[in-house]
């Protein structure tokens, strides 16, 4: 009797493709990229797809011409368009919380409360008769609203939720008392501790409480500089509920990165990011532990050249989780070693002093960095 020869040994590599198809249905879309990964077999069964929570992206559109929304991923270096348009093409996107974005379109001061998966928008009771820069949420909870102006009086007001859905009308304050804080173009506001921070071009700072509406602004005495002159400033509140803020110098460089002693007062300049990366160069400032190994100890902000050909996808959300789907099929794209981030994004370690090739860049109402793991 003649004995049965062995099986033949075959290994993950060879799985059949109907089966890794069933696989990746019960997979989420932020694991595809490293199941692509692996060889160029699992790569083929992998779905056309580009999950939207592996890195903040930065949403923009132009203000001539096409309004269509757009996101460039820093870690796919690729560009997807939507079909949703801005109802206004020099409307100013202002601040996102989750799915939600959050345009104010001038001249009306009309703020618009846009769903970015379903399309579907909400306007808000127009502003005062006033001309306001900045529209910003108390928190996650998104109940509270605040509209300020920092271009002429200090002023700020605010709107609640109501258990109807409605948004109130708004409750407009200013403190005539508090002198005015040189601030930049982009000196973005943060809720810190449950009070409002404004940052000025010179390391002052102005507090809202919201405890206190009716008073406005106050002035602090401390801290009285960074302690150096800086082109660009943002502030943070961290992972770790730090205040922080990004100075960028002429030309792009260099970096700061300097977090507030609440202690002394003063700001203190950070030498590392301890693993953590920077999203930064806009109206919202992003701070996230990024599993990439070469993103991390880095600050990423945009630049406006050389931006690669847009695709067109539809925003899909499955188990919690968003992604790009492409609407002519195609392959995903899959970075494997980083190296291309440092002509596909302005990206800086802290402290770093080499200016870039393309330095000049402008200050942008149309774009801001949005988060989708949140």
């Amino acid at each position: 009797m003649e004995a049965a020869s062995p099986p033949s040994w075959r290994d993950w590599s060879s799985l059949p493709v109907d089966l890794l198809l069933l696989i990746m249905e019960q997979l989420r879309w932020s694991s595809h990229p490293s199941v692509a990964a692996v060889c160029s077999h699992w790569r083929s069964a992998v779905p056309p797809s580009y999950p939207a929570s592996i890195t903040p992206l930065l949403l923009n559109a132009t203000d001539v011409g096409t309004t269509n929304i757009r996101y460039y991923s820093p870690y796919f270096h690729n560009n997807f368009e939507v079909d949703d348009t801005l109802t206004d093409p020099g409307a100013k996107i202002c601040c996102s919380a989750a799915k939600h974005l959050t345009t104010l379109c001038t001249p009306d001061d009309v703020v618009l409360d846009t769903d970015m998966v379903s399309g579907s928008i909400r306007e808000l009771p127009c502003l005062p008769n006033s001309k306001f820069n900045f529209v910003v949420y108390d928190g996650a909870s998104r109940r509270t609203m605040y509209a300020i102006d920092t271009v002429g009086l200090l002023r700020i007001c605010r709107t609640v939720l109501k258990d109807d859905g409605e948004w109130d009308d708004w409750d407009l304050v200013y403190n005539p008392d508090v002198q005015m804080i040189p601030t930049l173009p982009i000196s973005n506001l943060v809720f810190h501790g449950g009070m409002l921070y404004l940052l000025g071009k010179d390391g002052r700072l102005a507090l809202y409480d919201p405890c206190n509406h009716d008073r406005g602004f106050d002035i602090l005495d401390k801290p009285e500089s960074f302690g150096f002159e800086t082109d660009e400033s943002y502030l943070i509140e961290s992972d770790q509920g730090e205040l922080m803020a990004i100075l960028v110098g002429r030309r792009g460089t260099p970096v700061h990165i300097v977090k507030l002693n609440e202690e002394t007062m003063k700001w203190e300049e950070m030498e590392s990011l301890q693993g953590r990366t920077l999203f930064t160069g806009t109206l919202t400032t992003v701070v996230r532990n990024v599993k990439i190994k070469w993103m991390q100890n880095k600050v990423f902000l945009p630049k406006l050249y050389d931006w690669p050909e847009a695709i067109e996808v539809n925003l899909v959300l499955r188990d919690g989780e968003l992604a790009f789907i492409p609407k002519s099929g195609g392959l995903n794209t899959v970075l494997k070693d980083g190296e291309d981030y440092k002509e596909n994004m302005w990206c800086y370690e802290p402290g770093q002093r080499q200016a870039k090739k393309f330095w000049g860049t402008k200050s942008v109402d149309y774009g801001i960095w949005v988060n989708f793991s949140t």
